[in-house]
């Protein structure tokens, strides 16, 4: 979303304090502006207007008295992060405008600034994300596409030459923003594949040279990477300070070439990630996820995203995750040291961000201390031993440092421990003993004056000082007191003891929290030193968690390790669904599939007999397995895909002026186009959005392309019976159907069997089905009249006359 077109205008007559307001905002007019004012951050005109909805507040005028209907609305200060991340969430930008002096030695209005700028790919609080899902930023120039997370670090880049490619790419990963050069912007500005994407334009990019990036602080590897992502790494260091040096080390380049290719439609048809309802419940990933940690849950995101296709990596994560499906009680182990460690890459990556406090800090030694454990449990992985010396040493000091409970802010002191610091110490012994010190002091005055209403109170105005009521202020003693204020029924007083005092008390509080803050900025600095190696660390640990959750998924559910044929066949005995299997109160009816090399498999058979489930499950057993997970069956023995279609389903875009049957035909296209023998075709119903004739000569068509040209191993469910015909003419085609009974009395009752059983279907049922459905007896009754009559070749409408009263 984007306020830029529209330039607010700033009212004739000012306070002062909009004067402040309005020159600050045009420096952001396409930001919502968040202005400190006390203990509020105020929202003015439009951003007021745009906010208010969003935030769930109340949108209100000025100063209704003074006749001041500048619209406005506000939230505490200590509660502005979930505010902010909503504003983010439905793609605004917004600056963060803080008071940048003390308001009790402020000279008139309070000097304000703007301190940080946020977007959706550089937040304000990283705890506010989704879990389980990156929040990424993506650049793109003419050959790559790139990839940043400000939220743990992880930047990355894939070579990509040409718009399909690139548009596939960002369609599968979904970034939250996208950054392009300013000239670009508008040619992408309705970049329909990612309609939730906000679009920023960024002229400045970390410089090439390595003596200019060295003066910048920028990382050599950096300066090594495409412009797409300097452009990202200068953006987010921009909005997030220096401390994006520290946890960016570089781009990692990823290839696509040894992944199996899964499109944004086979993502989606297959229910991957979310449902048709958009629901995370009922997806695979659902199904298959026991991560402990946030990040393991999105390492296997990404394992789920982009398989692998290169049979010894497979094997490889495959071994991992037999070890631990060996070893059920070491497992266990494991499961919970991970339960006590949290997302490492996210508390590393909040090192970085301004808003990073001392209980951040403690969360960070939580993390390293169970990765330390974690390690210590799975050696095989062979890890840096100085890298965890370092974490373990990091995590001792956070803890010896850091009282238990610390607060959340650092100016107020109260956060390191007793003898961390002899200065310290001392200062604190003062800080924490000034309110014995001023009864003291009142105790002694009371005495020497023989006053016993004497006090001593402080304000911020004044500081310290001594109230006597009017009715003792002639026992004052004139040689040391010092009249400071009068007052209706007192007078306010100083003396030089108090002064000593109050400049001793306010002076260690001071430097107390000065020197408190300067330690915490010391461990904060240690950690974002570490941060970029630790990530790799943390990544180790969040890849463990993937493959051991996979191990456990495994146990629960009776998976079995896979294999890879070497002549390309698909055998598969007692297969199961992984989601539906798992959604039933009633035993999976297991099935036993095989395909032989670029075979295909033609089901058919009436609706709600099981035949796009069984489809869908072959599919998802392809992609767990080259996931480098076990799979839902007895056995398992798989070709290596390169990719994976399927056109499954019903889809409407009118919006886009596509109907069902255009949409079917468009991505069957883009099948038919890209599938070759190594690929898995899933096609349910292609042909139906048309005429009888027309779809059965297009189905022919299409399925007589893709045994004779395509040789993709295909699976292919149809009401055209008559295609069951074309076995005869091509060996690779195999018939069919899942199993149904029916009662043997005429018109009884069918049941579905589940079962995946040789040779065509005898007839479709879908009167039966109508039946289920609930349709009136006279329909169904009449419906089976005109289907007899067909089948004899009479006419098969032959009922009454309309006629209209």
């Amino acid at each position: 979303m984007d306020q830029s077109d529209v330039t607010p205008i700033a009212p004739a007559k000012q306070t002062p304090l909009m004067q402040q307001y309005w020159t600050i905002k045009s420096a952001h007019l396409d930001k919502v502006l968040l202005f400190r004012m006390g203990d509020f951050f105020e929202m003015f005109h439009d951003d007021a207007e745009v906010a208010a909805p969003i935030l769930g507040i109340a949108l209100t005028s000025r100063n209704k008295k003074a006749l001041d209907e500048t619209r406005m609305c506000g939230v505490p200060h200590h509660s502005i992060g979930p505010q902010i991340n909503k504003l983010l969430a439905a793609g605004f930008k917004v600056a963060i405008c803080d008071q940048i002096e003390d308001p009790k030695f402020a000279k008139g209005l309070v000097k304000r600034a703007v301190t940080r700028v946020l977007s959706p790919g550089v937040v304000f609080d990283p705890d506010m994300l989704d879990a389980q899902t990156a929040n990424y930023l993506a650049s793109f120039d003419h050959a790559t596409v790139s990839f940043l997370d400000a939220s743990t670090g992880e930047a990355f880049f894939y070579q990509a030459t040409g718009a399909a490619a690139r548009d596939g790419i960002l369609a599968s990963l979904q970034p939250v923003e996208v950054v392009l050069a300013e000239r670009d912007v508008d040619d992408f500005r309705n970049l329909d594949l990612l309609p939730g994407a906000t679009l920023t334009g960024f002229e400045a990019f970390a410089p090439t040279g390595a003596a200019a990036g060295a003066l910048a602080g920028i990382p050599e590897a950096v300066l090594r990477a495409p412009l797409s992502a300097r452009r990202l790494f200068a953006y987010a260091r921009q909005l997030q300070g220096d401390g994006v040096a520290r946890q960016v080390l570089g781009f990692e380049r990823r290839e696509l070439s040894d992944r199996l290719h899964l499109g944004p439609t086979v993502l989606r048809h297959l229910e991957i990630f979310e449902t048709y309802r958009g629901e995370s419940k009922g997806s695979l990933f659902a199904a298959v996820n026991r991560c402990k940690t946030s990040a393991g849950s999105r390492a296997l995101r990404q394992w789920l995203q982009f398989p692998l296709a290169e049979s010894g990596a497979i094997e490889r994560r495959l071994d991992e995750v037999e070890r631990w499906h060996r070893e059920p009680t070491r497992l266990l182990e494991l499961r919970r040291a991970f339960a006590g460690m949290g997302d490492v890459a996210r508390r590393l990556g909040k090192l970085a961000n301004p808003s990073c406090n001392p209980r951040d800090l403690l969360s960070l030694a939580d993390a390293l201390e169970a990765g330390r454990e974690v390690s210590a449990l799975s050696a095989a992985r062979q890890w840096d031993a100085e890298l965890l010396e370092g974490a373990s040493a990091l995590a001792r000091d956070l803890r010896e440092t850091l009282i238990e409970s610390p607060p959340v802010q650092t100016g107020n002191g109260g956060l390191i421990r007793r003898g961390v610091d002899g200065t310290l110490d001392e200062l604190a012994d003062v800080s924490e003993n000034a309110s014995r010190l001023v009864l003291e002091l009142e105790l002694r005055e009371r005495q020497a004056t023989g006053i016993g209403s004497l006090k001593v109170r402080f304000n911020g105005v004044f500081g310290y000082y001594l109230e006597v009521s009017n009715a003792h202020k002639d026992k004052v003693p004139p040689d040391r007191y010092e009249r400071k204020q009068t007052l209706v029924n007192a007078e306010r007083y100083l003396t030089k003891e108090l002064e000593a005092l109050e400049s001793k008390v306010l002076s260690a509080v001071g430097r107390r929290n000065d020197l408190e803050s300067a330690l915490f900025e010391s461990l904060k600095a240690r950690g974002l030193a570490m941060s970029g190696r630790l990530l790799l660390l943390g990544r180790g640990w969040a890849e463990l968690d993937a493959a051991s959750s996979l191990a456990t998924c495994a146990l629960e559910r009776g998976y079995v390790r896979p294999s890879f044929s070497t002549d390309g066949g698909l055998r598969l005995r007692k297969s199961r669904h992984p989601v539906v299997e798992q959604a039933m109160a009633l035993p999976f009816v297991a099935n036993d599939v095989v395909i032989e090399a670029g075979g295909t498999l033609l089901l058919t058979g009436p609706n709600m007999a099981g035949k796009s489930t069984i489809m869908r499950q072959i599919a998802a057993t392809a992609l767990l397995a080259q996931a480098g997970s076990f799979v839902p069956a007895e056995r398992a023995e798989l070709p290596m895909f390169d990719r994976i279609f399927t056109r499954i389903g019903a889809s409407d875009f009118l919006a886009e002026g596509l109907s069902t049957f255009m949409v079917e035909m468009t991505e069957t296209a883009a099948m038919l186009k890209h599938a070759g023998p190594r690929s898995l075709v899933i096609l349910d119903e292609v042909g139906r959005g048309t005429s009888t004739f027309d779809g059965m000569s297009l189905a022919q068509a299409i399925l007589e392309h893709l045994l004779t040209q395509s040789r993709a191993m295909t699976l292919f469910a149809t009401h055209y019976h008559e295609l069951t015909r074309l076995a005869d003419a091509f060996p690779g085609l195999k018939n069919a159907h899942m199993a149904i009974h029916e009662s043997p009395r005429a018109g009884g009752d069918i049941a579905f069997l589940h079962q995946l059983v040789a040779g065509p279907a005898n007839k479709s049922y879908g009167i039966h089905v109508a039946k289920l459905a609930g349709l009136p007896p006279s329909v169904t009754k009449r419906a089976a009249d005109i289907l007899r009559r067909a089948e004899s070749g009479a006419l098969a409408f032959d009922g009454p006359q309309m006629s209209f009263s």
